[in-house]
């Protein structure tokens, strides 16, 4: 792997203010993390040390392979194989976030599968896989992604798609672009807040397989505009 220090800058600037962003928009709670990989070596993906999110800053950035391994000695995150594992079987992913989203937890424990219901949330597609752990470790697992195993398993759920849920667990989104992954998730959440709330109103009429395709393209070009907004709300929080 290259040194650390020849990474692009822009890269763990993105990273910090994606980790304040997230923070800032209730998706990342004391846990949860998100990394990019190396666009100077897709073998290597950026990720901070093992810290509470809102501690992160540039300094903290640590490289690893794709086998989840670093050759820095500071605390790694248990899961940081979601990470390593998701990248060595997408390879059109550059960004891998792993949270705990609110509204969308709750999908990770029932049986109705988080659809979309806006064009917002067109990039879910026709339903978001969740990976089932008791399906090959039993019913007494700490739940966590944290051996390669598991997370080779949570890659092929997650198959093609945008989001993977962790069945009692969490959420992990992916995207080609930091931006794009924070869009993603901010709207992951916001749809399942969504859907919940027409679930107790009456019938949900979800997107179509052609308004997931077309409203998808259309929404999935505005990622700039979002960045550029919630990156403001941080610096009229002081946050930035």
């Amino acid at each position: 792997m290259k040194d650390n220090k020849s990474a692009h800058p822009k890269v763990f600037e993105e990273l910090v203010t994606a980790t304040k962003i997230l923070l800032n928009e209730g998706i990342l709670d004391t846990y949860g993390h998100i990394s990019a990989r190396d666009p100077e070596d897709p073998e290597s993906f950026f990720l901070a040390q093992k810290l509470a999110p809102s501690l992160i800053t540039a300094d903290d950035i640590l490289r690893f392979n794709l086998d989840g391994e670093t050759t820095d000695n500071r605390p790694a995150y248990l899961e940081r194989y979601i990470h390593s594992e998701i990248y060595k079987a997408r390879p059109d992913v550059h960004c891998v976030l792993h949270s705990h989203s609110p509204a969308v937890v709750p999908y990770c424990f029932v049986d109705q599968p988080l659809r979309p219901v806006t064009h917002m949330g067109a990039f879910l597609g026709d339903a978001v896989p969740v990976y089932e752990i008791r399906d090959k470790h039993g019913d007494d697992t700490d739940l966590f992604g944290n051996s390669p195993s598991v997370c080779r398993d949570i890659a092929e759920c997650l198959g093609d798609k945008a989001v993977v849920l962790m069945a009692r667990h969490g959420v992990v989104n992916v995207g080609s672009s930091v931006r794009q992954v924070v869009f993603r998730a901010i709207y992951t959440e916001q749809n399942a807040a969504a859907q919940t709330a027409g679930i107790q109103i009456g019938k949900i009429k979800y997107l179509s397989p052609g308004e997931i395709k077309t409203a998808g393209s259309l929404v999935g070009a505005q990622i700039d505009r979002g960045w550029e907004h919630w990156s403001e709300r941080l610096r009229q929080a002081g946050l930035a």
